[in-house]
């Protein structure tokens, strides 16, 4: 006698009984106008390329596209995972991690490994989904920041250069850094103060 399999991935709506949404991700409640505007218009990109791809950007998939681009971009698996458990109930990690290993084959999403982070690509032009992948990831050690640099020419250039150099083929890269952001604050904190009269 064989076993029904259940289903890998359930859509979000069978997954548990639904919170309310106000406990969804901590910074949804402060998402302006505009920034609400931008989630949308980059998820309606996300799924018309998926269609151009003959694929689906399913219930699930686009939630999970939708909390990490409501998080500013960049959150850690587990944070989505809890921001999906505070809407469906109980939902089990691995459900998070397939959807964001099908928005990564997508080239939605990078994951940082030095952060064990996964970000929304940040192309300039939504439009132009077929950029180089394998993005130069600027990452701050200070704030955390990571920023994507999607420079095709250097990348190759790095590339060869680790592949002549050390027969090493690099993807994918990492560079940890300061960004201006906290070199600027380092430099504010290492000035002295004027004298007070």
């Amino acid at each position: 006698m064989s076993r029904a399999r259940k289903p890998a991935t359930p859509p979000p709506e069978a997954v548990s009984p639904a919170r309310p949404a106000a406990a969804a991700a901590p910074d949804k409640a402060r998402l302006t106008r505009e920034q609400r505007a931008l989630i949308a218009s980059r998820l309606t990109e996300a799924e018309r390329l998926c269609n151009e791809r003959g694929t689906l950007l399913t219930p699930l998939r686009r939630e999970v596209l939708k909390l990490l681009l409501e998080r500013g971009g960049s959150a850690k698996a587990y944070d989505l995972h809890d921001d999906m458990r505070n809407l469906h109930g109980r939902v089990a990690p691995m459900t998070v991690y397939r959807a964001l290993d099908f928005l990564m084959q997508m080239q939605l999403v990078h994951r940082v490994d030095s952060l064990n982070v996964f970000i929304a690509c940040s192309h300039d032009d939504t439009a132009q989904h077929d950029h180089n992948h394998d993005a130069l990831m600027l990452v701050c050690t200070v704030c955390d920041k990571v920023v994507e640099q999607s420079d095709p020419e250097m990348s190759h250039r790095l590339s060869t250069e680790l592949g002549k150099r050390f027969g090493f083929a690099a993807h994918g890269i990492e560079i940890k850094g300061v960004c201006r952001e906290c070199v600027a604050a380092q430099a504010d904190k290492a000035r002295p103060e004027p004298a007070r009269r």
